[in-house]
């Protein structure tokens, strides 16, 4: 069974894996790891019986004792002539998990010296075999020796040890287990697969009755399975990519780990045909997410071709309803999950929830697009040249009322202008009136002042006069006589005693 796990997740990408790639890398580097072991394990049986019939083990860097028998060369010659003092560089590992090369232990004329941290095999001449840790220093005698390789795991990783009996135990790093051909078959090491929040992964295993159970493992974890236990592996449709856009192939998407994370992937659905016979290609964008794992194992081995499926015939059945015309004016309600009740229905029985489709567009064959592109740059010519004349319109029209306000504006300042005179005359002729008024009543005051004057200066004439008169009169003066004299055209002089009446005719007057 193979233990390499994808590290890739479920995620919808839209170019499609190579496929089988890696099973076959996989079990071309298994065969590289057997042949090597099995090499090995040859040759040590190929030399333990020699060394059990000759009593010499191969400890040299140079060819076995079995090659040097077949080639005629004399092993105790071999032996003496080309062993050195320390033991030769271990064989080739048989996988990753093999430790570095150290410094082994060294053996003399008689003992051999296992260094700390090595482990040895030791095989009597009777076959049996003994393990011996270092440090120690023992009689070689007729012994063969056979260093041990120690097979190491770091955390992230895990050793597979498979045993002869047919058992096989799994440990997981940090662990070290020594090769010991007696026991094992074989060591190897493979990485543990992370799983990421969010992440699963479907383990199937065998139970002693025979009978297969499954479990999922959520993540945050690093799983390395139990003996005979396998991960599900998924095969879904996925994009083929190239100049076909999103078309979705069969087992484009293979992985193991599921992602619960909200996903979306491009749906192109080719060859819908509206109700005028118009061959268009819808291009989608679904938003997808998984809610409930156990539905979907149970309910359909592809969701994404279910996905595919389902909303390509909610396509066609949507823009069958609709000529070419119609299909351009409603392409708004396929934004809106309620034109796609298959797609829904199907996801929720799939264990999916459908969050979105987004419609992206259309595509049309190039004979409808060049008449569309016909139409469209007609239909344009035509309301650039209506938006012209419109523009030549407003702008006469922005004339006219720029005109009209100019002269509504001039009248305006004529009238506030003729306004301001009228006011300037009426308030010059208010303040000539008043003026006038003025100058009037001070002349009739001056007038009057100058009257009252005269007329007290009269008054004091007068009296002054009659003052004067008075004295004369006192002096016994003629006041009539003197008044009169010289001054009157006629004078009438009436004398006597007594009342005495005079009539005097004005018309006989001369």
């Amino acid at each position: 069974m193979d233990y390499k796990y994808s590290k890739k997740a479920g995620a919808l990408n839209e170019v499609a894996p190579q496929q089988n790639a890696a099973p076959a890398r996989a079990r071309a580097s298994s065969g590289r790891r057997q042949e090597p072991m099995q090499q090995q394990i040859q040759s040590s049986l190929s030399d333990l019986d020699f060394a059990e019939t000759t009593g010499v083990s191969n400890l040299g860097p140079g060819p076995s004792s079995l090659t040097m028998l077949r080639g005629g060369i004399s092993p105790h010659a071999q032996t003496v002539a080309s062993t050195p003092h320390r033991t030769p560089a271990p064989p080739a590992p048989r996988s990753a998990a093999v430790a570095g090369p150290r410094n082994r232990g060294g053996r003399g004329m008689f003992y051999y010296t296992v260094n700390e941290g090595e482990r040895v095999r030791v095989i009597h001449p009777d076959g049996h075999v003994e393990i011996v840790d270092g440090p120690k220093r023992f009689w070689i005698g007729s012994k063969a020796i056979e260093h041990m390789v120690q097979n190491v795991a770091h955390p992230g990783e895990f050793l597979i040890v498979r045993s002869r009996d047919g058992r096989q135990e799994h440990h997981a790093g940090p662990a070290s287990v020594w090769f010991d051909p007696k026991q094992h078959l074989s060591i190897d090491k493979e990485e543990a697969l992370p799983i990421a929040a969010k992440e699963a992964v479907v383990v199937y295993s065998r139970g002693e009755d025979g009978a297969v159970a499954r479990r999922v493992v959520h993540g945050p974890a690093m799983f390395i399975p139990a003996p005979g236990e396998w991960l599900h592996t998924f095969s879904w449709h996925g994009s083929k990519g190239g100049s076909d856009g999103y078309q979705k192939v069969p087992n484009a998407l293979v992985f193991q780990k599921l992602w619960f994370l909200p996903d979306q992937m491009y749906h192109d659905v080719h060859d819908v045909r509206t109700a005028d016979d118009a061959v268009l290609t819808i291009r989608l964008m679904l938003f997808f997410e998984l809610v409930d794992l156990p539905r979907m194992l149970e309910s359909t081995h592809d969701p994404i071709g279910d996905f595919v499926n389902a909303a390509t015939s909610d396509v066609i059945d949507f823009t069958g309803k609709h000529d070419f015309e119609a299909f351009k004016r409603n392409t708004e309600k396929l934004n809106e999950l309620s034109a796609y009740g298959q797609l829904v229905s199907r996801a929720e029985q799939c264990g999916y929830r459908i969050n979105k489709v987004v419609y992206r567009g259309y595509g049309a064959p190039e004979s409808l697009q060049r008449m569309h592109d016909e139409a469209i740059e007609s239909r344009t010519r035509l309301q650039l040249e209506r938006a012209t004349q419109e523009q030549a319109q407003d702008l006469e029209d922005f004339k006219l009322g720029r005109e009209q306000a100019r002269a509504t504006k001039h009248r305006a300042e004529q009238e506030a202008t003729n306004a301001f005179d009228l006011a300037e005359r009426d308030k010059r002729r208010a303040a000539d009136i008043a003026d006038g008024e003025a100058k009037r009543r001070f002349e009739r005051a001056q007038r009057e002042l100058d009257l009252a004057q005269q007329q007290a200066a009269q008054k004091d004439r007068d009296q002054a006069q009659r003052a004067h008169l008075a004295s004369l009169k006192e002096l016994g003066v003629d006041l009539t006589r003197l008044l009169t004299q010289n001054r009157a055209d006629r004078v009438i002089e009436v004398r006597g005693e007594g009342q005495t009446h005079l009539h005097v005719d004005p018309a006989r007057e001369p």
